[in-house]
């Protein structure tokens, strides 16, 4: 069985950190996530707007 990226991503920042728990680890993931997600759709959106270059 495959981990859900956001255990797997949670578990991963908890053994790299001291001061974590699983919950501020977690919302950190998601943070990180929705960040990069938000990101991935305006590159997309530029992208259509650039597409004659």
């Amino acid at each position: 069985m495959t981990t859900h990226w956001l255990i797997e991503f949670t578990d991963e920042l908890m053994r790299i950190t001291d001061d974590l728990d699983q919950e501020r680890a977690a919302a950190f993931v998601r943070k990180v996530y929705e960040a990069g997600r938000e990101a991935g759709h305006q590159e997309t959106e530029q992208g259509r707007d650039h597409s004659g270059w």
